[in-house]
Parts: structure tokens; sequence; C-alpha cells
């Protein structure tokens, strides 16, 4: 059984939560006697990509930020695709983002389509930035594909109320933990400091940062020894240090990059509380990363992240500054809580392993084949 896997996602990005999906994915299938695979690409920045033996597409970084050179290397990746695609030599067919370029060129063969989130669809009018567009060619895709699979119930929940698809066809299959690394726990090569609370990745549209940092701000002004820290997600913008400056915080609110998965353990590692005040995600690998390190997590309430903390979170409404404002403090004053949160987080990682996300995956590539 042969899958082909298309270019869409490791075009343009160099870091992303699909991305890293997909990579998990063919790692998890390399060497496996059960599948072969293929990775139609050409032209990448991909980071995850830059180690493995099964694709060594040509880097560009020298031209990263030039849009033109970007959108060329993305044209040439398509035409890759298509004409792996047009070949026909595999047994099925997987894209990595929702793009129709394909729907002409795929025929008959079978086709699997994940489904990450429903944000163009609940939050595209309030963020053109989202795609709001997105959504036609997602209806197309889900029409086409043989099975969907969701990265979770809430993101199923938002396919059907979103769109016409039958249900029947939706697979759940959960992400698993990519930070599954006992060997980078109990470093400490950064300079951290001593008491933080620790925010992970973008912080634009519906991330929600404005709110989250409106309602640190207070607590940050009484506890002059606690920090915020904003790991990834890039420097700040002049606009959120117009905002940090404004809230009197600037000393005690830090960013810091995410170079590797040695830093995001020690970043979790090392936090009181990790924070993910997101409107919506599509799973949260964040809050399962979170728990693997030990980091006590505090979450948006009535989203994907129930299912994965479930009793090991506290909960908060992420509109409100005061709901966050009250989670946060119940969490960081609480040594007693903090070791009861740990340890609910260490019991809930197990039901998340990278291992089983690829086990589901194949299975559903081999009901497909064998129907």
């Amino acid at each position: 059984m042969k899958v082909l896997y298309d270019h869409q996602t490791f075009t343009g990005t160099q870091y992303g939560g699909i991305s890293r999906y997909f990579y998990e994915l063919m790692n998890a299938f390399a060497g496996c006697p059960d599948i072969e695979f293929e990775l139609a690409l050409k032209f990448s920045n991909n980071e995850y990509l830059r180690d493995v033996n099964y694709s060594h597409p040509v880097r560009y970084q020298q031209f990263a930020n030039n849009p033109r050179v970007n959108q060329l290397f993305s044209r040439l990746n398509r035409l890759y695709s298509s004409t792996k695609l047009s070949l026909g030599n595999f047994d099925i067919f997987h894209p990595t983002y929702y793009h129709s370029y394909f729907l002409d060129k795929v025929g008959k063969k079978p086709m699997v389509l994940t489904f990450h989130d429903v944000l163009s669809e609940k939050y595209g009018k309030m963020f053109p930035v989202l795609g709001e567009g997105l959504s036609d060619l997602k209806q197309q895709l889900l029409k086409r594909a043989d099975i969907v699979i969701s990265v979770s119930e809430a993101t199923k929940r938002g396919i059907l109320e979103y769109f016409d698809v039958d249900e029947t066809k939706i697979k759940v299959v959960p992400l698993g933990n990519y930070l599954d690394k006992p060997m980078l726990i109990g470093q400490k090569t950064l300079t951290l400091p001593e008491r933080y609370v620790l925010f992970v990745g973008k912080r634009d549209y519906y991330k929600n940062f404005d709110t989250f940092l409106a309602a640190m701000a207070p607590i940050l002004l009484k506890d002059k020894d606690l920090h915020l820290v904003c790991a990834g997600g890039g420097k700040f913008s002049n606009e959120e240090i117009r905002l940090i400056n404004e809230s009197g915080v600037q000393k005690q609110v830090l960013y810091h990059p995410i170079f590797d998965d040695t830093t995001l353990v020690q970043l979790y590692e090392r936090a009181q509380l990790f924070v993910f005040p997101s409107l919506m995600e599509g799973f949260g690998l964040p809050v399962l990363e979170a728990m693997s390190c030990g980091c006590p997590v505090a979450v948006t309430v009535g989203t994907s992240f129930d299912e994965i903390a479930d009793e090991a979170g506290v909960y908060f409404e992420a509109e409100s500054k005061d709901s966050i404002k009250e989670a946060i403090e119940k969490v960081i004053y609480s040594q007693t809580l903090q070791g009861q949160m740990r340890q609910r987080g260490y019991e809930r990682v197990p039901l998340f392993k990278a291992e089983t996300t690829a086990k589901q995956t194949l299975e559903v590539y081999k009901e497909l084949v064998n129907a």
C-alpha cells in the first residue's frame, strides 16, 4: 500500500502544527512494512524535514522573505505534486492542506482528508486573514474525500455544523504527544525567571493575547517577582509593546524564542503555569505538551481542550479577563493545587501517544484499500 502526500503544508512554512502532524506521521511510517509513502515536494524551508531520509527538498532560506520567490516555489511544488498525481503510482492520496488543485487529477483513487479546525468558518468574518474563502474549498474536499480524519470530537462537531457532509465518513483520530522525550527533562541550559506564567505560540487574532494580558497585568503589578514569558510566535509587535508598556509591566513580560524541543521542554517544565486562552483550537497540542512536562494548565472552557486536559486543567471563560485572572491566581498561589494538577496531567498524557495517532491513521488507510 502506497500513500502519496502533497506539498501544501510544507511550502512556505518553517514550523507549524499541521506540518508537524504530517512529519510525525511519515516518521512513524518510515520503515513500516505495511505502508510505503511519498512526499511530493521539491522546494521547502520546513525545519522538520531537515534531517529526514525520505525527503530532500531544495532549501531557499536566503529568499524566504521574498513573496515572489515563495510564490514561484509554491507553483513549482504544485506542478510537481500534479505530475505525481497524474502518474498514478499510489493507492491513496492524502493532501496536506485544503487547496483543491488536485480534484481533476486524482481520478478515482481513494482520498483521505485530515480536517484540523473550523477557525475560518467560525471567525473568518471577524479575522479575514484566517481565510474566510477557505470554506468553499473545504466543502469541495469534504465531498470528494472517502474518509475524513478529524483531530478531535470538537472539530468533528464543527464540521457537521458548518458543512454538508456524511457523518459516517468522519473518523476521529486525536493527535499525539510529539514532545514525549524523557531525555530532555531536567536540563537547565536556559536563563529564565524563578517564577513565571507561560504563554506559547502566536499571539494574534483568535489567540486572544490582548485579553490574557489584561488579565495578567494586575497580577504582575501586585507580584513583582512574577513574570510572564511569551515563547515563540515572533518578537513582540509594536502594538503589543505599546499594550505592555501601558500596562506598566514591561520589566516583567519577556519574549523567548523556541529554538527546538529542548527549549520548549525547559520552558514548560520550569513554569508555574501554562495558560492557553485561545477562543478555539482544532486540538490544542500545547496543552498536551505542557502536561507531559509536568506543567499545570489553565485553558479555555468548552473547547477541544476539555478532551485533552479533562480534570487535569483549570478552566476559564476566554472573553472574560476576570475569569482568566481568577484561574491564574487560583493555581500560582497554591502549591498543593499545582502538585495535584501535575499528577493529573501525567495521568492524561499516556492517552495521547503519537504512535497511536499513526496506528489509527494506518487503519484508516487499510480500511480504504480493502474496501
